[in-house]
């Protein structure tokens, strides 16, 4: 299926990965229902702080509605278990993190719909 353009970083190869990871997964159609884009570059803060989001700089995207899980969105209707992260399947988080993405669903306070290319904070094979 095609997907909609993504503005992204091209410095240190950050969109180059990301254009094979779309590639990939275009071949996968388990993952089709995942990939409904959310929202790329976009200058504005991280919610509730004064820092840039990496969404500023063109290096975060998210995606996944409605299978993605948010901790304060989570906070907001209640739900009491806060740490289950369902959503997006494994093996396409691991397919970003191999090509130097993040994901922000392993963070304390998650966004399972957030990926953004750090290639710097994992594996030396990652480095752009």
């Amino acid at each position: 299926p095609p997907y909609p353009q993504v503005a992204f970083q091209s410095r240190h190869r950050a969109f180059a990965r990301l254009d094979q990871i779309l590639n990939h997964l275009k071949r996968r159609p388990e993952f089709h229902k995942y990939l409904n884009f959310m929202g790329s570059f976009s200058w504005r803060t991280i919610s509730g702080t004064r820092r840039l989001s990496p969404h500023s700089f063109g290096i975060a995207l998210d995606f996944g509605q409605p299978y993605v899980r948010y901790w304060r969105w989570d906070l907001a209707s209640g739900k009491t278990q806060l740490d289950d992260r369902k959503g997006l399947p494994l093996a396409l988080v691991q397919t970003f993190e191999q090509k130097g993405f993040i994901w922000g669903g392993k963070w304390r306070h998650y966004d399972t719909m957030h990926f953004e290319y750090r290639p710097e904070l994992l594996q030396p094979e990652c480095q752009p």
